[in-house]
């Protein structure tokens, strides 16, 4: 019995798909949006004129206070989970329920991230680096449905067709079938973006500056999955196997050779069924990599109390190129040397500000639009319904010279549909709400402290590869800590 069926095949080419799953981050699909800890105690962060606004709204850099040397740096500590819930009839065959959790974990400890300008007179010199896209290393332990979902399928199918033949060549016993199953499965998959980014501000009037700049990307996914020990458990496969050999043996006496020996492997398969279901393991340990170029442009408008920031991120071309050190999936795809289209998609964003109270309060807004359907990625853009966006509010009060505490939210709706989800690939609509503050240790070096939590939607989908029905969902948790420094 060949277990690598079509069907299991097509599992594991979803194994690339996890690239998509496994950000740690606040932004869209492909995007991650939070670059330092500002961001993570008010996400509206689309109208700054701080060091920060190197990545959330560059133009801003040059309302920057004072001419000088700037610096930030930052680390960020990210808990996150991911849930499928299915809905299976035929995984009541290994534990005897048919509904399964599935639940995979991110833990990332070491997130680094650093920005850097020099403001003089009408220009803005800046670069930064950080992780701007994936971050993590996301383990499902006990694999995933889709997983368990294409073994039980590529069990149950040949004992249907086993029971067929015996049937139409006079057997009236009882018919073989699959009393249970177990498997080892495991799927770890980890991805990472680095950024680095350079660029240059210009003020044209007092109101007015536009920035022009770059993002380098380089891209580096691992993924390393199996399913192994593979054992099936039927019933009635004697009688059944029997039945198969003595009717070869009738054939070979009337000189029906080819009949008989088609009967004979049917005869051999049903009994070694479980035993050949044993021997049967996929792997998967690969690598991939590429790079790409984020033309970045950018203007802001500051008249008083009022800013207004507004950038655009054209879309990154990035493809990914294979180097496997093991496939036994049968799957081309996976092969070494293969490339992979995962661009990152276009970013428009802008933001406002607004100081209150002798400019004690600050109050923001900020909207993100991310143009997925106009990037190339693994996922078919076309099932997308629309472009994914955020919208952002936050405030921030300054209680003292030495003090200051701010929060805010975000909210971030995906144009998502059943044929753009599946357990290794899926994205749910959330709400975030982050909180924190900022204490001067001394003159000009001010510490930054924040934590961010993100509650997810659940998704429900009905139309998964197999015939069940899944329901996803997630947790985020993420810590902060950044100094800035300016001289």
């Amino acid at each position: 019995m060949n277990l690598k069926s079509n069907f299991m095949k097509k599992v594991f080419i979803l194994i690339a798909a996890i690239t998509f799953s496994i950000s740690v981050f606040a932004g869209g699909i492909l995007t991650n949006t939070n670059q330092s800890t500002r961001f993570l105690r008010n996400p509206a962060r689309g109208a700054s004129t701080e060091i920060d606004a190197i990545f959330s709204n560059p133009a801003g850099l040059s309302f920057m206070k004072e001419d000088g040397f700037y610096i930030s740096v930052n680390n960020q500590m990210a808990f996150q989970t991911r849930t499928v819930t299915s809905t299976f009839a035929p995984f009541a065959l290994n534990g005897g329920s048919d509904t399964k959790k599935y639940k995979g974990t991110a833990q990332s400890f070491f997130i680094p991230s650093i920005q850097a300008a020099y403001k003089w007179k009408n220009w803005v010199f800046s670069a930064s680096f950080a992780i701007v896209g994936g971050g993590g290393t996301l383990d499902f332990k006990k694999g995933l449905p889709s997983f368990e979902a294409g073994l039980v399928g590529n069990l149950m199918t040949p004992l249907t067709q086993l029971n067929d033949a015996a049937a139409k060549s006079g057997y009236t016993g009882d018919p073989a079938t699959l009393l249970g199953y177990s498997l080892d499965m495991r799927l770890k998959g980890s991805s990472i973006n680095y950024g680095t980014q350079i660029g240059v501000n210009y003020k044209v009037i007092n109101m007015i500056s536009f920035f022009a700049g770059a993002r380098f990307a380089v891209v580096r996914n691992g993924y390393d999955g199996y399913l192994r020990n593979i054992n099936a458990k039927i019933s009635n496969a004697n009688a059944l196997a029997t039945h198969f050999t003595n009717a070869a043996a009738y054939l070979e006496s009337l000189g029906e050779i080819e009949q008989a020996e088609a009967l004979k492997g049917a005869a051999y398969g049903i009994s070694n069924f479980e035993a050949g279901a044993s021997q049967k393991n996929l792997a998967l340990k690969n690598k991939q990599a590429g790079w790409g170029v984020t033309p970045i442009l950018g203007v802001d408008f500051n008249y008083k109390n009022l800013n207004i920031g507004v950038k655009y991120e054209f879309n990154t071309k990035i493809t990914l190129k294979n180097k496997t050190k093991e496939n036994t999936t049968g799957i081309a795809d996976f092969n070494d040397g293969v490339k992979t289209r995962s661009d990152i998609p276009a970013l428009f964003g802008v933001g406002a500000s607004y100081k209150f109270l002798k400019e004690k309060l600050i109050v923001s807004l900020g909207y993100h639009l991310f143009l997925d359907k106009k990037a190339k990625m693994l996922n078919d853009k076309q099932k997308l319904k629309k472009n994914s966006h955020e919208v952002m509010l936050g405030l921030e009060y300054v209680i003292n010279d030495k003090f200051l505490v701010s929060t805010g939210a975000q909210i971030t709706r995906l144009g998502l549909t059943e044929e753009f989800q599946s357990d290794m690939s899926f994205y749910c609509n959330s709400f975030s709400i982050g909180i924190g503050g900022a204490y001067t240790i001394i003159k000009n070096l001010t510490l930054n402290l924040a934590y961010l939590y993100t509650n997810y939607d659940k998704f429900t989908n009905n139309k998964p590869a197999y015939p069940g029905k899944e329901v996803y969902t997630r947790t985020s948790h993420t810590i902060g800590i950044g100094l800035d420094y300016h001289f």
